[in-house]
């Protein structure tokens, strides 16, 4: 059974307080001395495709009792449509807020987490690339 008063309230959060996401593909270059044993490959990026999604920091205390097994500082949870799960495990990289963070397909272990929250919608948390 569907609730849907739940149902609208998130997808009202997410008009409401919608932030730009900016989701990068690329296309890979492999050069003269590729090596598909070390995986040396550099992707040029393509243009950004914009979707609009709720964010916020994941803090400090919620990634050691959720055990996300993510950094402590720049972690951050994205909530979007469902139909944007294939562009987040595709993607090589995602902006937010002039942020860059890790893509899902470069993430080991769980560096990049994507959850179906029912209703037509997906949580991801990303974790920032470097220390930015």
């Amino acid at each position: 059974m569907i609730n849907l008063p739940a149902f609208r309230g998130a997808k009202q959060l997410i008009d409401n307080n919608a932030t730009k996401i900016y989701i990068y593909f690329g296309t890979p270059i492999y050069s003269n001395d590729y090596d598909p044993s070390s995986n040396n490959v550099t992707y040029t990026l393509l243009p950004p495709k914009v979707i609009n999604g709720y964010t916020k920091q994941i803090s400090s205390s919620a990634l050691v009792w959720k055990e996300y097994g993510l950094q402590e500082i720049g972690s951050i949870e994205i909530l979007c449509d469902s139909k944007y799960t294939d562009w987040f495990k595709n993607c090589v990289s995602v902006v937010v807020n002039n942020k860059k963070y890790r893509a899902y397909k470069f993430g080991q272990g769980k560096l990049a987490i994507i959850e179906d929250r029912g209703h037509g919608l997906i949580r991801v948390a990303l974790q920032i690339v470097g220390g930015q």
